[in-house]
């Protein structure tokens, strides 16, 4: 079984308008240093507008098109950072509930919220008691702490609820220092039954999530966003992975895309395939056995997210 445990289903309404126009701006200098010039308003219009999926219909249309059986699905609260979002967060978890309705054999669906957001440890509550999502997805990044008063309080509600957690952590084009993995270490220790997925392999902060994964057994972290990353490098790719396998042991380490975003780069088909290919084509001096590949494809998230 393949598992994509880091998605995100997206329209133009779920997330702020400064976020789409702040992607576009990014889209075209990535474009133009690849020597493809497209304006902004161009990305917006041939790229962007392809990512609108509100029922999950295209999401699983490409799954069964990459080979990927089941994909965890993250809203995401940016309204801190990037201003109000035409639609509520609360109505974005009951839209991610009535995709996972939709494609139960196919979709495991979280809640999102910011712990700043009024009404967070009430909306996370009914998000996992009343519309029945699994986990909850939240991201420092828009200006909190992982061990701070607002975001320890709601990591200890997760705790109490007994569903996972998935944070992203590294550098992002937002705030960097509260994405820091160590921030992550007082609710390990405090919240001992409480798992929690570092997402990104820390990027930026590789070696200390490795170093904190090898201590903390309810850590994990997913590769998600690496695919330019690999494309571009693929030896260093190699090498961080190799790092966490060794940090956190196979059933830890995690396969995510962060799609949509990375498709036009790559599609996820190429990206798992990638991701099959390490035994037979690592680098010199870097290994991977046929089942660490398994492990990180499906059978680590099946047992993480008590799927068997």
């Amino acid at each position: 079984m393949i598992i994509d445990v880091h998605y995100h289903v997206v329209t133009e309404e779920w997330l702020p308008e400064n976020w789409w126009k702040m992607m576009c701006g990014v889209y075209a200098h990535a474009l133009k240093e690849m020597g493809m010039e497209m304006s902004p308003e161009d990305v917006r219009r041939n790229i962007l507008d392809t990512f609108w999926d509100p029922d999950g219909d295209n999401l699983v249309a490409e799954m069964d098109a990459s080979g990927i059986d089941k994909t965890v699905i993250l809203p995401q609260d940016l309204g801190h950072s990037y201003g109000a979002s035409k639609t509520s967060i609360e109505l974005q978890n009951q839209a991610y509930a009535d995709i996972q309705k939709k494609h139960p054999d196919r979709i495991i669906a979280f809640a999102g919220v910011d712990p700043r957001s009024p009404g967070a440890i009430d909306l996370v509550e009914k998000s996992v008691k009343e519309w029945g999502l699994k986990g909850v997805k939240v991201h420092p990044g828009t200006g909190w702490y992982p061990d701070g008063q607002e975001g320890y309080r709601l990591l200890e509600k997760v705790h109490e609820l007994g569903v996972p957690v998935l944070t992203h952590s590294g550098m992002w084009l937002g705030m960097n220092k509260p994405c820091q993995p160590i921030h992550l270490d007082i609710p390990l220790i405090s919240f001992p039954n409480l798992k929690i997925i570092a997402a990104h392999l820390g990027r930026g902060w590789e070696r200390e999530l490795c170093e904190l994964g090898a201590h903390r057994p309810n850590l994990g972290t997913d590769f998600s966003g690496w695919q330019l990353a690999a494309m571009r490098n693929y030896d260093g790719f190699c090498r961080a992975l190799r790092a966490a396998l060794d940090s956190f042991g196979p059933v830890r380490v995690f396969f995510g895309t962060d799609g949509p975003f990375f498709r036009p780069a790559i599609s996820n088909k190429d990206f798992v395939q990638m991701v099959k290919n390490l035994p037979e084509k690592a680098p010199e001096g870097v290994s991977f056995t046929g089942a660490e590949v398994d492990a990180m494809l499906g059978g680590a998230a099946t047992a993480w997210l008590g799927l068997s």
